[in-house]
């Protein structure tokens, strides 16, 4: 995954959890270890950019056409990419950690067709 990929999926993970307003310990848990998982390879520390990330997604949250924008523009870099599968792989992992609310399963169906159109 390169690492534009892996940002965008970053902060759609995030944008994801602020939809449904709820962040279980189980999808803490593995939110925590697909973040290890995935790896980072930017000069900005991770850290930063994930503060960065949670206020990006919290902005965009609160407006469905900001929430469409958001999706449109870091799906169309996951697909030009050529990430999509392990990206949607990793946002249903992430998600069904705890089982997939209303509000997750419209954010992923909207993204599933972005980036399979």
């Amino acid at each position: 995954m390169t690492q534009n990929s892996r940002q965008s999926l970053i902060e759609l993970l995030f944008l994801s959890l602020y939809l449904d307003n709820h962040l279980s310990l189980a999808e803490d848990e593995v939110l925590t270890n697909a973040l290890d998982a995935l790896g980072w390879e930017a000069d900005l520390p991770r850290e930063i950019f994930i503060f960065q990330a949670f206020a990006k997604a919290r902005e965009a949250a609160g407006d469905e056409l900001k929430i469409d924008a958001f999706v449109r523009s870091h799906a169309d870099l996951i697909v030009s990419d050529g990430t999509a599968a392990p990206a949607l792989t990793w946002l249903y992992k992430i998600l069904g950690s705890d089982g997939i609310s209303m509000a997750e399963e419209r954010f992923l169906k909207k993204l599933e067709k972005r980036l399979y159109p």
